[in-house]
């Protein structure tokens, strides 16, 4: 019973994601994936409680990586193309761990663990393969600070 209110909340999670996305997708983001190191030059560390809530992208558009963090939960979608996985899972002390996906396409996701790390405004995730992306916050509530 519980496992599918947190399946449907992971859902509403995903598609209230999706839907905004869609939104920033049309005012033309300029978010690229592995966007490199802010031009302030900050030094990578780890987050502060709460600096991690919010909607992240790596990429544009369809094709855009989405990590949402909230209250402790992690919800994942590789892309919006129909090749991406969606999962959920937990962040503590800056470690995702994704405890179930949802595969969609013929690829299937399998990271399942990763460390993040802030640099400036930009979220640095590290997956437990070695890859790496960097994340721009879909909102920038920082503007003007």
């Amino acid at each position: 019973m519980r496992a599918n209110r947190n399946r449907r909340r992971g859902l509403a999670w995903a598609t209230l994601t999706a839907t905004a996305l869609a939104a920033l997708t049309a005012c033309g983001s300029e978010a690229g994936p592995g966007a490199g190191a802010d031009a302030s030059g900050e030094p990578v560390r780890p987050a502060l409680h709460g600096e991690l809530e919010g909607i992240w992208l790596a990429g544009e558009g369809e094709t855009a990586a989405i990590l949402t963090i909230n209250a402790g939960l992690v919800y994942y979608t590789q892309s919006q193309t129909g090749e991406g996985d969606t999962c959920e899972g937990t962040i503590d002390k800056g470690l995702i761990q994704l405890s179930s996906c949802e595969h969609n396409g013929g690829e299937t996701f399998s990271q399942r663990s990763a460390h993040v790390l802030l640099q400036g405004d930009d979220l640095r995730v590290t997956w437990v393969s070695g890859e790496q992306q960097t994340y721009t916050p879909m909102l920038d509530e920082t503007a003007g600070h």
